[in-house]
Order: structure tokens, then C-alpha cells, then sequence
């Protein structure tokens, strides 16, 4: 690149912050942008700046933690900022209140800015959950939209949004939705949004693996695997049935708890709690486990998710059993859809018993679902390229 050329600029608003533990697509776009040389501004999730003070404040330590740093250099090229705001989240977007609400965030936009010698920021993506604010905070040549769950899912109540959310749609190049479920739950009042699912970080769960991890050692084969948070939409009563009917099959649940945790009498001795693991042991882990599974329950939320659990398992020639919800169904991907404990049962051994060669077309199955790829389809539709290099 040239002195004369400006390295571009990319403002990601994503819900979590960037750690060890997961990769959401916020982050996982923040990555191609930054290995092709981009400059990527990341901002998390805003918690309001006065909950800080109460004794109970709610707040995740690590939006905190990262709050306080003003900036925290996550990988190169790539820094990530929360963001605090002076007015409630109930109050802020609604007028007269959201006219100066853009200029009360801590720290302030434009310090941020300041600070990287950005004036303008060559793109800003944003995402829909309660982030319509930054389009008048941040400075921008292009605005990316994309809608990365049905929020009704959390209590979000779109009709006090409505205006905000029209007029950032209405000033988009581009707007897109994750699943088709959230194309359609925004279309009655903005009839052109576009569908991009989730990707896979392909080079990452590709990767040779040799050596099997030792926190799997003493456990037997078959390992069935489940890899991800471990929520209320998370069917615990499946796989304790599961376990009961399948005594010989080892069930492996890797992931934080934000839901209650059962009593050990209850858990079957065939189910293994095993815990958060970093983003970057999960290849290993999958690469020596038997069959990867999607034990989600029926709901608003789960209806609307594009899978990027299913996607990694693929890619890791791992075999898919999920219960069914409309979204996987869509993209015909080639898995085991579930409509209750004996048909997920009957998934897990007909997965078992796939051949090598039947492993590696799953691989293939997902090899043009990348990020780059995905990210690519969509700068093409605002006229932007990934490789200005």
C-alpha cells in the first residue's frame, strides 16, 4: 500500500466483548477486516453509567473491566471499547431525549475517534440491539446494518424502537438479517432487507489436529459433544433422557452456565459437565469427539438463529444432531434434525455409524461458508471491497 492510500476504517458494534472464551460474528468479522488491513474499531454492549454506583448494578464484570480500560487492544489492528451512557436505556432513545443522547456516551465518540485520527469512519456496522444511537454519534461515509436476532426473544419491545430503527434503515446502504425468521419479523415496515446467514472460521477448525486434549483422556468413546452457552434455551431434560436410554455414550457439555445447574444425584454419570473452554481449544475438542449436537429447545430466540455451532461442527468432520427449528431446515444442511428424545436418539446412532469418507463431506458442505466469503457478499451490495490492499 502506498503512503497516498488511507488504511480504511471499520466501527463494528457487537454485543460482547472480545475474550477467550467465544467468537460471535461481530468478532468474527472484526477479524477479516483486521487481517486485511483494516483499521476496526470494536464496540461492545452500553450499560447505563449509573448502575455502576448501586450495590447490586448488574453489570458483567468483564463490560466493566473493559469500560475502564477506554480501549483495549485485542489483536491487531482490532481495538475494543464499552460503552457507558448517562441516560437509561428506557429513556434514551425516546424524544426529546434522544437529540443529545448521541453525545452522552462515556467515553465520549468523538474522543474515541480522536484518539485513532479517525474523522469519519469509512464504514459503520451495526447490529439492531438497542445500537440506533451510534448512527448519530459516529461519523460515517457507509452504514452496514445487519440484525443479528429476533430480540423479542429478550423482552424487547420493537414498537418504542420503531422510529429510531426506521430512520437508520431508511439511511443504510444495506441492510441484512441472519436468519430468514428475522428477515421476516422486520419486513412490515422495511421490505428491503436482505438474508446473510452466520460463517465459519474455516482455516481455524480445519486445522491439523494431532494431539487429543487431556481433558479428554479419561473419558470413552463415543463422545457426543456439545459446545456453547448453556442457557435457558438449552434442553438440560433431553440429555439427561438421553444419557438414561444411551448408558454406553458419553455426553460432553463444554460451556458457561447462565442457567440453573442440576443436582448431581439427577445427572446421569454418562453426562460430563465440563465447563467454559477458550475459543481456541475447541478444534481439538471437536476433532476428538464422535458427534457434535444442538440440544435447543423451541423458542422465539432459538427460531431466529443462524447456526454457527452447526457450521463448526461440519467443518470439523464432526456429525450433526439437532432438534429441528425452521432456520436449519432452510439451509439443508446435511444433519440429523430431531423432533423429540427418540428421533435425536436414532440421530445420534445413525451419526455414529458414518464412514470416514461420509465425515469429509461434511466438511465440504461448508466450505464456501466462511466469514471472508459471507463479508465479501455483502460489502459487494454497498459497493465496498475487502482487499484495498
Amino acid at each position: 500500500m502506498s503512503q497516498s492510500q488511507k488504511v480504511p476504517t471499520v466501527l463494528i458494534s457487537e454485543p460482547h466483548p472480545y475474550g477467550a472464551l467465544a467468537r460471535y460474528g461481530g468478532h468474527q468479522y472484526a477479524r477479516v477486516f483486521a487481517q486485511h488491513g483494516w483499521n476496526v474499531l470494536l464496540f461492545s454492549a452500553t450499560f447505563n453509567l449509573w448502575r455502576r454506583f448501586l450495590p447490586e448494578a448488574g453489570i458483567d464484570q468483564q463490560y466493566f473491566e473493559l469500560w475502564k480500560e477506554h480501549g483495549r487492544q485485542v489483536e491487531p489492528n482490532i481495538t475494543n471499547y464499552a460503552l457507558a451512557h448517562v441516560l437509561p436505556t428506557q429513556i434514551r432513545f425516546r424524544p426529546p431525549f434522544d437529540r443529545f443522547a448521541p453525545s452522552l456516551y462515556v467515553p465520549n465518540i468523538r474522543s474515541v475517534l480522536l484518539k485513532h485520527k479517525i474523522d469519519k469512519v469509512d464504514l459503520l456496522w451495526l447490529n439492531g440491539n438497542q445500537d440506533w444511537l451510534l448512527r448519530r454519534a459516529v461519523p460515517y461515509t457507509k452504514l452496514l446494518i445487519r440484525i443479528i436476532d429476533d430480540y423479542s426473544g429478550f423482552g424487547v419491545d420493537y414498537d418504542n424502537y420503531h422510529p429510531l430503527m426506521k430512520e437508520s434503515f431508511d439511511a443504510a446502504d444495506a441492510v441484512f438479517a441472519c436468519s430468514e425468521k428475522v428477515q421476516t419479523l422486520y419486513t412490515g415496515f422495511f421490505d428491503r432487507i436482505k438474508l446473510a446467514p452466520n460463517g465459519v472460521d474455516f482455516d481455524h477448525f480445519t486445522q491439523p489436529i494431532l494431539e487429543e486434549p487431556e481433558i479428554l483422556r479419561t473419558i470413552p468413546h463415543p463422545r457426543i459433544t456439545y459446545v456453547g452457552a448453556i442457557a435457558d434455551w438449552f434442553d438440560l431434560d433431553l440429555i439427561i433422557e438421553l444419557a438414561t436410554r444411551l448408558p454406553e455414550h458419553h455426553f460432553l457439555l463444554f460451556g458457561k452456565w447462565s442457567r440453573q445447574k442440576p443436582d448431581s444425584d439427577a445427572v446421569p454419570g454418562n453426562i460430563h459437565v465440563m465447563g467454559a473452554v477458550e475459543y481456541s481449544r475447541v478444534p481439538a475438542i471437536l476433532a476428538h469427539s464422535d458427534v457434535g449436537i444442538i440440544p435447543f429447545k423451541d423458542t422465539e430466540l432459538v427460531q431466529g438463529v443462524s447456526p454457527i455451532k452447526v457450521y463448526e461442527y461440519l467443518a470439523s468432520r464432526l456429525p450433526v444432531v439437532s432438534l429441528r427449528w425452521h432456520e436449519l431446515e432452510r439451509e439443508s444442511l446435511p444433519i440429523f434434525l430431531a423432533m423429540g428424545v427418540t428421533e435425536f436418539e436414532s440421530g445420534i446412532v445413525s451419526a455414529l455409524a458414518m464412514s470416514l469418507k461420509q465425515r469429509e463431506e461434511l466438511r465440504n458442505a461448508v466450505r464456501l461458508f466462511s466469514w471472508e466469503q459471507r463479508l465479501v457478499a455483502m460489502l459487494n451490495q454497498i459497493g465496498l471491497e475487502l482487499h484495498h490492499i
